[in-house]
């Protein structure tokens, strides 16, 4: 919904699919977001969803707390990192961390597993 209107849920599953959205989910959130202003639907039930500037706000502020997160994150691993990890299984779980696929502290074990010898690729 942000790029773009999308159909209701129930006229065009395949929409949401696309996304990889659980139409139930929306289905099931569409009430709340409605009714707190988030997203607006247009032409009545079978109509299109689209969000609101207040539900495009929304979405940056929680976009924005997410990226400042990870940016936590990787400050506190380069302080690990500072302590002498070794490069190569630092600069793969920084990677990773500042990608978001990792948390932290899987980063971090994989730095300590890395410094034991271990392989965990």
């Amino acid at each position: 919904m942000d790029l773009c209107d999308l159909p209701a849920p129930e006229t065009a599953p395949e929409s949401y699919a696309a996304r990889d959205l659980d139409t139930d989910e929306v289905r099931d959130a569409l009430p709340t977001l409605l009714w707190s202003g988030l997203v607006e639907q247009r032409g009545g039930d079978g109509g299109t969803l689209r969000l609101t500037p207040l539900g495009a706000a929304v979405l940056r502020e929680a976009e924005c707390d997410e990226l400042t997160a990870r940016l936590s994150a990787v400050v506190s691993f380069a302080d690990t990192v500072s302590r002498g990890a070794a490069p190569r299984p630092a600069g793969l779980a920084l990677r990773r961390l500042a990608e978001g696929t990792w948390t932290l502290e899987q980063a971090k074990s994989y730095v300590r597993a890395g410094e034991t010898g271990a392989d965990r690729s």
